[in-house]
């Protein structure tokens, strides 16, 4: 992904793919981290040899209340083509015919740009500022051998990132993977920074600000920038999250929920499973949990760090998903003391199930 060739810059064909795999089966057998491991080595890098990258998640099936299930979430950057399109569905025959399972499948390119460097003109800076998402991808291995740490790159967010965007970030660890040009499988630890700011030229430099600081400071070729600017953002409960169309349409809602009470972690592990089970679980089929690192400056400036959990939901834009969802947001601040939770919303998706569904899987249904 992050290795493609400056000529692919410019294309204008690249759209984000993201392949949630399920790994429960329907016999509730797991598919072992090894097994798709290899899955990944041997049917889905070759086809998409540039790289991608792969979030660990748990996941809950419909029909299948309390059972949690880990999630293997395979996002890449490719072009919109037929021979990626028949690449896609060989994926999911073969993840059908070896497991028996099913592969969900959101495509985002409406609205989005990606760029792998500074200076690509990615943000359209209205008059009014907006709200957008904006993900960077920042690779770990400098030349193949040395690393960049965790320690190195918590330093680095800390001294050129949150300073640049104090309001706030969150960072997730990834792995990524790609073929070299001499067919040579490379695997290295990724680190995914997803900012929520306006569309301002100010922030368009900020950013390039801190690719080229990264590139410099790691010995590094690119840092892949994504654009969404077709999202809806909000910071709690509101009663106009989300156009209801008169034929239903999938969407993804994005729940991001601090885990901080008072300044200091006070919603634990055992806490927010506990909230996922007696809150989210009865009113969503199935969703998707990462874990995840929020900081950002305090009205003093000082620099505060917080563990934090994102919940993707699937879901029709109907009425009736909206009051679901936003009595989830209401009652994670009622708990736990909350100024707010993040929900960022794209309607703007595209989303189908690439083999058989497995039990249940259905999309945009709320119980």
């Amino acid at each position: 992904m992050i290795a493609i060739a400056e000529a692919a810059i410019a294309s204008p064909a690249l759209i984000q793919q993201d392949l949630y795999f399920g790994q429960s089966l329907s016999n509730y057998k797991t598919i072992s981290n090894l097994e798709f491991r290899d899955f990944l080595d041997d049917v889905i890098t070759p086809r998409f040899a540039s790289g991608l990258i792969q979030f660990d998640g748990k996941g809950q099936l419909q029909d299948q209340p309390g059972v949690k299930t880990a999630t293997n979430v395979v996002t890449f950057y490719a072009a919109d083509s037929l021979e990626n399109q028949i690449s896609l569905k060989q994926i999911a025959q073969a993840y059908q015919q070896e497991f028996g399972a099913s592969i969900l499948r959101v495509t985002k390119k409406d609205e989005l740009k990606i760029g792998f460097g500074p200076g690509k003109d990615l943000i359209d800076n209205n008059l009014v500022p907006e709200l957008i998402q904006v993900d960077l991808f920042f690779r770990r291995n400098t030349d193949g051998v040395k690393e960049v740490t965790q320690k190195q790159f918590q330093a680095f967010v800390d001294q050129e990132i949150t300073p640049r965007f104090p309001v706030g970030l969150t960072n997730f660890d990834a792995n990524r993977q790609f073929l070299s040009s001499d067919g040579i499988l490379v695997r290295e630890p990724a680190e995914v920074i997803r900012l929520i700011i306006e569309d301002t030229e100010a922030n368009e430099a900020a950013i390039d600000a801190i690719v080229s600081a990264y590139k410099q400071q790691f010995q590094q070729e690119s840092v892949l920038i994504a654009v969404n600017e077709e999202v809806t953002v909000v910071f709690g409960s509101t009663a106009d999250l989300i156009d209801n169309d008169v034929i239903p349409e999938p969407i993804q809602v994005n729940l991001f929920f601090g885990r901080n009470i008072g300044g200091v972690e006070g919603v634990s592990e055992a806490d927010f499973q506990t909230f996922l089970e007696e809150v989210v679980d009865p009113r969503f089929d199935q969703f998707t949990v990462i874990d995840a690192n929020g900081q950002f400056l305090s009205s003093s400036g000082d620099l505060i760090r917080e563990r934090s959990k994102e919940v993707s939901l699937i879901v029709e834009d109907t009425v009736a998903n909206e009051a679901l969802i936003n009595e989830v947001v209401s009652e994670y601040i009622t708990r736990f003391q909350q100024e707010s939770v993040l929900v960022v919303v794209d309607e703007e998706i595209q989303v189908n199930f690439i083999a058989n569904p497995i039990i249940g899987c259905r999309v945009g249904l709320a119980k």
